[in-house]
């Protein structure tokens, strides 16, 4: 086996011992129940986090519409991609610089015991004729926001911010908004683009969960308790949404959610247990648009 593939699966086996061993003092926000997360949730907050106008048929995740003239995304035949995580490692790929482009789309906070996000919900954009993040992003700065709106897209060449993640987004119901930071992963053009894709959304996982003192823990796993959700845990275990992305997109290339956590393990576990300023930190070095910072670095 490949040496490097068999670190990063001694990596995984070992990423929560590490994590034990952290020493930032800062606590994150505490990790609910799904029954104590709605449980807490007043009529107001409710409102808050209910998007103004409704989302219309025949449109994506964001409520973005699917040209259906257009020859629709169809993967290969699974049998003909390699192990998603095992060519993710070996090559090697450098995540990009994080560009914030923040826009006030509607700003509301947290119900959570620090009023930051308890979680990172993971989406993917089911639009099969849509394969970049400035594409995602145009589409609700200019409007679609209204309907639905995530804090961050990731396509095979960017990280695109263009909400607040100290605030809350209108991605997942209106319970799920109300606790998780949501990116949305955009449809890859090959498998070489799905890989990069799913690197870097791994990566900026990892990146959240630090930034908000989170350990990872896979939502799934524990009957919807954990820091780590995708659209279709939310669905299954909180309610008011009904998309199970990205379980379908993954599948298409033999891949789960069990085996994106474990490269947002491996990609946690690089990463200094210290964040000593809340900023969307590159590990090049610097953000895109963004004030000077204290950058983290890969151990």
């Amino acid at each position: 086996m490949n040496k490097q593939v068999t670190s990063f699966l001694v990596a995984i086996a070992t990423v929560s011992a590490t994590c034990l061993l952290a020493t930032n003092s800062v606590q994150g926000a505490d990790v609910l129940s799904p029954s104590q997360m709605k449980a807490q949730l007043t009529s107001q907050d409710i409102k808050e986090a209910t998007p103004t106008a409704p989302k219309k048929a025949g449109t994506d995740d964001i409520g973005m519409p699917i040209d259906s003239t257009k020859s629709a995304f169809r993967a290969e035949p699974r049998a003909g991609y390699p192990n998603v995580n095992s060519y993710i490692l070996q090559n090697n790929y450098q995540h990009p610089n994080i560009t914030k482009e923040l826009h006030q789309f509607e700003m509301f906070g947290y119900k959570t015991n620090d009023g930051l996000p308890s979680g990172v919900a993971v989406h993917y954009t089911a639009n099969p004729n849509s394969f970049t993040a400035r594409e995602g992003a145009d589409f609700e700065i200019n409007g679609g926001w209204e309907s639905a709106f995530v804090h961050t897209f990731i396509d095979a060449q960017n990280i695109l911010n263009i909400h607040d993640t100290d605030y809350g987004a209108w991605g997942s119901g209106r319970y799920g908004n109300k606790y998780f930071v949501q990116f949305e992963m955009v449809t890859a053009r090959n498998f070489a683009d799905f890989a990069k894709t799913t690197s870097y959304s791994a990566w900026y996982t990892a990146y959240l969960l630090h930034q908000y003192n989170l350990t990872p823990s896979l939502a799934q796993a524990h009957n919807g308790v954990g820091t780590v959700w995708s659209h279709s845990d939310i669905t299954h275990y909180l309610g008011g949404t009904d998309h199970t992305d990205p379980d379908a997109y993954f599948a298409m290339y033999g891949y789960n959610m069990q085996q994106f956590f474990a490269l947002i393990q491996h990609y946690y576990g690089q990463m200094n247990e210290t964040v000593t300023q809340r900023q969307n930190v590159s590990l090049k070095g610097h953000v895109n648009g963004g004030q000077s910072i204290n950058v983290l670095v890969r151990k």
